[in-house]
Protein backbone atom coordinates (compact mmCIF):
# COMPACT_ATOMS: atom_id res chain seq x y z
CA UNK A 1 0.00 0.00 0.00
CA UNK A 2 1.18 3.48 -0.97
CA UNK A 3 1.68 6.18 1.77
CA UNK A 4 3.09 9.55 2.16
CA UNK A 5 6.10 9.48 2.95
CA UNK A 6 7.06 13.45 4.31
CA UNK A 7 5.40 16.81 3.49
CA UNK A 8 6.32 18.39 0.21
CA UNK A 9 4.41 21.77 0.08
CA UNK A 10 3.12 23.92 2.68
CA UNK A 11 0.67 26.52 0.91
CA UNK A 12 -1.20 29.47 2.12
CA UNK A 13 -3.93 31.12 0.49
CA UNK A 14 -4.96 34.43 1.97
CA UNK A 15 -6.51 37.85 1.25
CA UNK A 16 -3.37 39.53 2.82
CA UNK A 17 -0.72 37.94 0.87
CA UNK A 18 1.47 40.70 1.02
CA UNK A 19 0.83 41.28 4.85
CA UNK A 20 1.08 37.84 5.23
CA UNK A 21 4.29 37.32 3.40
CA UNK A 22 6.19 40.77 5.52
CA UNK A 23 5.30 38.25 8.83
CA UNK A 24 6.89 35.07 7.31
CA UNK A 25 9.79 36.84 5.93
CA UNK A 26 10.34 39.61 7.76
CA UNK A 27 9.38 38.54 11.88
CA UNK A 28 9.96 34.89 11.43
CA UNK A 29 13.14 34.93 8.99
CA UNK A 30 12.33 32.48 6.59
CA UNK A 31 13.83 33.84 2.89
CA UNK A 32 9.99 33.94 1.07
CA UNK A 33 10.74 36.58 -2.07
CA UNK A 34 8.74 36.92 -4.58
CA UNK A 35 7.00 34.65 -7.27
CA UNK A 36 5.54 34.76 -10.68
CA UNK A 37 2.70 36.62 -10.57
CA UNK A 38 1.50 39.27 -7.95
CA UNK A 39 1.32 38.37 -4.48
CA UNK A 40 2.65 35.67 -4.48
CA UNK A 41 6.06 34.12 -2.60
CA UNK A 42 7.92 31.10 -2.45
CA UNK A 43 11.04 29.95 -0.62
CA UNK A 44 12.64 26.13 0.10
CA UNK A 45 12.54 25.36 4.09
CA UNK A 46 15.20 22.18 3.96
CA UNK A 47 13.22 19.92 0.90
CA UNK A 48 9.78 21.54 1.77
CA UNK A 49 8.05 24.01 -0.98
CA UNK A 50 6.87 26.82 1.01
CA UNK A 51 4.47 29.52 -0.72
CA UNK A 52 1.77 31.90 0.06
CA UNK A 53 -0.52 33.08 -2.73
CA UNK A 54 -3.51 35.74 -2.88
CA UNK A 55 -6.97 34.87 -2.30
CA UNK A 56 -7.82 35.57 -6.02
CA UNK A 57 -6.01 32.86 -7.34
CA UNK A 58 -7.86 30.58 -6.50
CA UNK A 59 -11.64 31.98 -7.53
CA UNK A 60 -13.12 29.57 -9.75
CA UNK A 61 -11.89 26.64 -6.62
CA UNK A 62 -13.49 28.64 -3.64
CA UNK A 63 -12.68 25.39 -1.52
CA UNK A 64 -8.78 25.63 -1.92
CA UNK A 65 -9.72 29.62 -0.39
CA UNK A 66 -8.47 31.27 2.80
CA UNK A 67 -8.70 28.56 6.03
CA UNK A 68 -7.49 28.20 9.31
CA UNK A 69 -4.27 26.27 9.44
CA UNK A 70 -1.95 25.34 11.88
CA UNK A 71 1.92 25.17 11.11
CA UNK A 72 4.82 24.10 13.11
CA UNK A 73 8.20 25.08 12.00
CA UNK A 74 11.52 24.01 13.75
CA UNK A 75 13.59 26.45 15.20
CA UNK A 76 17.75 26.35 17.11
CA UNK A 77 16.58 28.30 20.10
CA UNK A 78 12.56 28.76 20.89
CA UNK A 79 14.03 31.35 23.72
CA UNK A 80 15.91 33.61 21.46
CA UNK A 81 12.80 33.52 18.58
CA UNK A 82 10.36 34.30 21.60
CA UNK A 83 12.59 36.88 22.52
CA UNK A 84 13.01 38.15 19.34
CA UNK A 85 8.62 38.04 18.71
CA UNK A 86 7.71 39.74 21.71
CA UNK A 87 10.42 42.64 20.75
CA UNK A 88 9.23 42.73 17.43
CA UNK A 89 5.59 42.76 18.97
CA UNK A 90 4.10 39.77 18.38
CA UNK A 91 2.32 38.22 20.81
CA UNK A 92 3.63 34.77 21.76
CA UNK A 93 0.14 32.63 22.82
CA UNK A 94 2.43 31.10 25.95
CA UNK A 95 5.79 31.35 27.46
CA UNK A 96 7.89 28.95 25.52
CA UNK A 97 7.22 25.20 27.61
CA UNK A 98 9.44 22.02 28.02
CA UNK A 99 7.89 18.96 26.89
CA UNK A 100 10.64 16.92 27.14
CA UNK A 101 11.10 16.34 23.51
CA UNK A 102 11.43 19.56 22.56
CA UNK A 103 10.80 22.71 23.61
CA UNK A 104 7.39 25.22 22.18
CA UNK A 105 6.04 28.36 21.97
CA UNK A 106 3.03 29.36 19.45
CA UNK A 107 1.98 33.01 17.77
CA UNK A 108 -0.91 34.04 15.31
CA UNK A 109 0.30 34.94 11.96
CA UNK A 110 -1.84 37.90 10.02
CA UNK A 111 -4.79 35.75 9.51
CA UNK A 112 -5.02 33.98 12.35
CA UNK A 113 -3.27 30.71 11.80
CA UNK A 114 -1.63 28.91 14.69
CA UNK A 115 2.47 28.95 14.21
CA UNK A 116 4.16 26.63 16.57
CA UNK A 117 8.13 27.36 17.20
CA UNK A 118 9.39 23.98 18.28
CA UNK A 119 13.51 23.39 19.56
CA UNK A 120 13.55 19.80 18.81
CA UNK A 121 15.27 17.98 21.52
CA UNK A 122 18.29 15.94 20.95
CA UNK A 123 16.35 12.48 22.15
CA UNK A 124 13.52 13.67 18.89
CA UNK A 125 16.63 13.94 16.81
CA UNK A 126 18.43 10.57 17.63
CA UNK A 127 14.36 8.69 17.41
CA UNK A 128 14.28 9.98 13.70
CA UNK A 129 17.96 8.58 13.13
CA UNK A 130 16.11 4.93 12.70
CA UNK A 131 14.32 6.06 9.91
CA UNK A 132 16.87 8.32 8.62
CA UNK A 133 17.04 6.58 5.26
CA UNK A 134 13.76 7.14 4.32
CA UNK A 135 13.85 10.63 6.40
CA UNK A 136 15.14 14.06 4.48
CA UNK A 137 16.22 16.08 7.20
CA UNK A 138 19.62 17.82 8.68
CA UNK A 139 21.17 16.58 12.20
CA UNK A 140 22.04 19.66 14.09
CA UNK A 141 25.37 20.55 15.01
CA UNK A 142 24.93 20.09 18.81
CA UNK A 143 23.96 16.51 18.53
CA UNK A 144 27.07 15.64 16.19
CA UNK A 145 29.13 17.37 18.98
CA UNK A 146 26.98 14.79 21.59
CA UNK A 147 27.83 12.11 19.71
CA UNK A 148 31.73 12.33 19.78
CA UNK A 149 31.70 13.31 22.93
CA UNK A 150 30.37 9.80 23.39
Amino acid sequence: MERVEHISAVLLVSERADELATFYRDVLGMPLAPAEGEGRYTCALGDIHFAIHPAEDFEEAPELGTGNVRLGFAVQDVDAMAASLEGRGVELLFTPKDLGWGKMTAVRDPDGNYVELTELGDDWYRHLEKDAGKLSWRRPFRLQALDEDE
